[in-house]
């Protein structure tokens, strides 16, 4: 008779009977490594004992040689895979034998760490079937919906909308959060939520009862997830994706005013092709010109021919000029002659300056935003303001709808363990949010 003893303590029942021979089953790494702990071994037991007869002098034998052992024994198997586990104390209750089994990695004499709950065991799959619970609206989560929906099947993955979950699905993804308010059944799909805000109780214990029913959220900001992780939400059913916008709305350019006459064909006070030498420098996408004076014909062209927007007025007209000077948001002077009479009108404006300090530009306390006196001074002013606006509009240069899908998938890919971890590992360093701002349970793929 063959008795799996999973309560009782393995070193209390071996000092209770100590006529029993006392056989340790498995010859790998994890009986070698740990029958030294034990008061002593008898025997080892393996199907691979022909090739190993000695461990440290104790005999291997093969499970059928145990038939052989007179009396009780006592069987303490030492493998750490749970499964295989199984089928030897299913191997060892056919046979003629009179023992009590013990499994050491379960055994409460022998604690150990389990980590077999947090090892990645890759159930590969190319393509997952993604269920997009979501209400009908036409509003912004509804955009939501169609957008993730239509970047999914863009990469391949079987996605679709539904107001109800699929249990057949590899994930159901909830846009509505508040709406999971019952969960079915321990199946196989995985589900997650689109955390849009937690700005009360109710939100909060919501994604609570989410988190310990094993639905992951997924915040739009690592600000909402640090919030609820503080608020006690486990922290491996939280990470976040920021979201996406469209792409469509394109940076109003930086408009330079220039309000005086060109004054290169008689004398060179004004230094009027000094503006030619700056722009050289410059991205015309981020800048357009406005123009009114005489003269200006010749530096217009060239300015258009290096890619530059430029409004030009030739002639001076004053119900066109106070439209136009408010319209700026800098005036531009380079001459070195007194000053510029359009300095006073954009000051009045409330337009800043990037003009030469001299005369009665000084004099105008609080009025001279940027100082310039060579091409290097305007060249550095004007690049100083470009790359704050290139700084503001790459700020959310890589929030697009494809990436919006491509990090969801890459977290469903690791949920449901359908990639490698080196594959879904790719981006690594390249963005924050996704799969990286998720606690994973081993990062040893």
């Amino acid at each position: 008779m063959v008795n799996v003893n999973l309560n009782y303590d393995y070193y209390d029942y071996v000092r209770n009977n100590p006529d029993c021979k006392v056989i340790m089953y498995g010859a790998g790494y994890e009986a070698r490594k740990n029958y030294k702990y034990f008061d002593r071994i008898d025997y080892f037991c393996d199907q691979k004992a022909k090739s190993i007869e000695l461990i440290e002098n104790i005999p291997c034998l093969l499970p059928e040689e145990l038939v052989e052992i007179q009396g009780k024994m006592i069987i303490i198997i030492c493998i750490r895979n749970k499964s295989v586990a199984e089928h030897v104390c299913l191997m060892l209750g056919r046979l003629p034998i009179d023992a009590e089994v013990f499994c050491f990695f379960d055994n409460p004499a022998c604690s150990t760490y389990d980590d077999s709950p947090y090892l990645y065991h890759l159930n590969a799959k190319d393509k997952l079937k993604i269920c997009i619970v979501s209400r009908n609206d036409d509003w912004i989560l509804g955009k939501f919906t169609r957008k993730l929906q239509e970047e999914l099947c863009r990469l391949g993955q079987e996605a679709y909308i539904s107001s109800e979950e699929d249990p057949e699905a590899d994930i159901n993804h909830y846009v509505h959060f508040e709406f999971l308010s019952r969960i079915y059944g321990n199946g196989t799909t995985v589900r997650t939520t689109m955390i849009t805000h937690s700005d009360c109780l109710f939100h909060k214990e919501r994604i609570k009862y989410h988190a310990q029913n094993g639905v992951t959220g997924i915040c739009m900001s690592s600000y909402t997830l640090n919030m609820l992780s503080i608020c006690g939400i486990p922290r491996d059913k939280l990470c976040y994706v920021n979201p996406a916008h469209d792409g469509d709305i394109k940076p109003r350019k930086i408009v330079i005013g220039i309000t005086y006459r060109c004054h290169s064909d008689y004398d060179l006070r004004k230094r009027d092709d000094l503006i030619l030498q700056v722009c050289k420098q410059l991205d015309a996408c981020f800048f357009k010109l406005r123009i009114m004076g005489d003269g200006w014909d010749e530096t217009v062209s060239q300015l258009e021919k290096m890619g530059f927007e430029v409004d030009y007025y030739p002639d001076f007209d004053r119900e066109i000029y106070k439209e136009l000077m408010p319209s700026l948001d800098y005036w531009f002077f380079s001459g070195f002659d007194e000053g510029g009479m359009g300095y006073l009108d954009a000051l009045a404006a409330g337009v800043k300056t990037i003009v030469t300090p001299q005369g009665f530009h000084l004099d105008a306390k609080g009025g001279l935003t940027y100082p310039c006196s060579t091409i290097e001074d305007f060249t550095n002013v004007l690049k100083q303001i470009q790359e704050e606006k290139r700084k503001i509009t790459e700020a959310v240069k890589g929030w697009t709808w494809e990436n919006y899908a491509k990090k969801h998938l890459e977290i469903w890919q690791y949920l449901t363990r359908s990639k490698p971890l080196k594959e879904i590992y790719l981006h690594q360093s390249e963005y924050m949010d996704g799969i990286f701002s998720l606690l994973i349970c081993d990062s040893r793929g």
